[in-house]
């Protein structure tokens, strides 16, 4: 009898000892928990069911071209509002960190269902609010609709769960249209590859990567919206089979803020992308 009581205590020591470590865990954020692929669980650190006193908003355009990389705000408002968290994802395009906002992360869910972000640390409210800002990129086959996925939550950061609150956001629906103006067409040979740059938006260094399958003489500019070279960070340069990372730095070139194309050549190859630097 006493064996089975030892035992008894022992698991439930154990399970105590699981919670513990998940709670410290879930300080550092969690994914996997939104309403993407039909999930209804939920934030499970600060209780199972949504709470609708807390106020979870997410707000940026409704209608984004394809490839192309815009400024989203998730805001939490109300329940205790010391400090807060949340978890983000998309359908099928991909969310990313801003420099604008250092608390965020990416991670993968356990379930490998892409990447999302969390929070690296509980974020305090400031004048009753919290807003994560976040980069959406969008994916590149237009005429589809995306979905930004989020829930976040409103603690009273006391190191325990008690009176904590959270809520989903309305899902965000986003309309991808085809790209205009210069194309992206770096699908015109397979030995090459042209990536979006990252960050994107930028301000004032962003990296531009691109893949070579063959030995090649390289160039890559970059122009205005008028078609005006106004940066060369590749002048015709031989380069061998592999990956490959430039850094463009807008003050070295006296950029100002707006949009700007970057183009990569070869002798049988032609390929570009847009960005955008905001100062």
């Amino acid at each position: 009898m006493k064996i089975i009581k030892i035992f008894s205590l022992t698991l439930l020591f154990g399970f105590l000892i699981l919670i513990y470590q998940n709670l410290i865990a879930f300080e550092e954020g969690i994914v996997g928990f939104t309403k993407k692929n039909g999930n209804e669980t939920g934030c499970v650190c600060h209780g199972f069911d949504p709470n609708d006193t807390v106020s979870v908003v997410i707000s940026g355009p409704a209608t984004v071209r394809a490839n192309d990389t815009a400024t989203f705000v998730l805001s939490i408002t109300k329940g205790p509002a010391v400090a807060g968290g949340c978890d983000i994802s998309t359908s099928l395009g991909n969310v990313y960190p801003s420099y604008i906002d250092t608390i965020l992360r990416r991670a993968e869910p356990i379930s490998g269902a892409g990447y999302e972000l969390t929070h690296k640390e509980p974020k305090l409210f400031s004048n009753d609010t919290l807003k994560f800002t976040f980069k959406y990129q969008a994916p590149s086959t237009p005429n589809v609709t995306d979905t930004i996925f989020a829930n976040g939550n409103s603690v009273n950061h006391d190191t325990t769960s008690d009176n904590d609150k959270w809520n989903y956001a309305n899902n965000f629906l986003i309309t991808i249209l085809p790209t205009i103006g210069i194309n992206d067409n770096e699908s015109i040979a397979d030995s090459y590859i042209l990536e979006q740059n990252f960050p994107n938006p930028f301000n004032p260094e962003t990296n531009i990567r691109f893949s070579v399958q063959r030995q090649s003489d390289i160039t890559l500019s970059v122009f205005d919206i008028n078609g005006k070279e106004v940066a060369k960070l590749i002048d015709n340069k031989r380069y061998n089979a592999g990956d490959y990372s430039v850094t463009l730095n807008a003050s070295d070139f006296n950029l100002t803020s707006g949009v700007y194309f970057y183009k990569l050549t070869s002798m049988n190859f032609s390929g570009t992308r847009k960005m955008v630097l905001l100062k």
